[in-house]
């Protein structure tokens, strides 16, 4: 059996020597290989670009929070360290007897300081603990020191029970002073 033959004739209209019918296939074939070329390539793109932009814009407003959250607690840092200036100076500063003698000299004359030890307090601070005897003419000067130790360039602290031992016009005098001041290892 033979099939029939079709054959499909498609008109001939020609304007300028142009057949409008084959560029309108043609004009018409361009336009969904377009459409297709857009749905398939570039759709893709354009959403993950989309995707990439929202994440970026995301990314930089945390960014912005955490710069302003950064430059508020650095604020607040400048504020402390320029109010507790004095403290930390004097974390970072040694002991030095010879100027803690001349500091003491006005309330009390100083025999001896010796070193008995040093530790390690609380991890970043170095504490050292002297022995010291001197001679006071009355326990008011001894009260007069302990104010103005708070005025001395180094951080101390007297512990009590204090020696007053009376001798003649003087007292004798024994005590536990300790010297705090930043671990150097811990201060870098």
């Amino acid at each position: 059996m033979k099939l029939p033959k079709i054959s499909l004739k498609i008109p001939k209209i020609k304007i300028y020597g142009i057949d409008v019918i084959k560029n309108f296939l043609f004009f018409t074939l361009f336009i969904i290989l377009t459409l297709l070329v857009i749905a398939f390539i570039i759709s893709p793109a354009i959403h993950k670009f989309k995707s990439s932009k929202a994440l970026y814009y995301q990314k930089k407003y945390d960014f912005e929070v955490t710069t302003k959250i950064y430059k508020q607690k650095l604020t607040e840092l400048k504020k402390l360290k320029n109010a507790n200036r004095k403290i930390l100076n004097a974390m970072k500063r040694k002991f030095d007897a010879n100027n803690f003698k001349s500091f003491v000299s006005k309330y009390m004359s100083i025999s001896s300081i010796k070193e008995v030890n040093s530790t390690v307090y609380q991890k970043d601070f170095l504490k050292t603990t002297y022995i010291m005897k001197a001679k006071i003419k009355s326990p008011k000067n001894f009260y007069d020191l302990i104010d103005s130790l708070k005025n001395y360039k180094a951080v101390l602290r007297i512990y009590f029970p204090i020696d007053f031992i009376k001798k003649e016009e003087n007292i004798d005098l024994t005590l536990k002073l300790e010297h705090y001041m930043l671990n150097p290892k811990k201060a870098k």
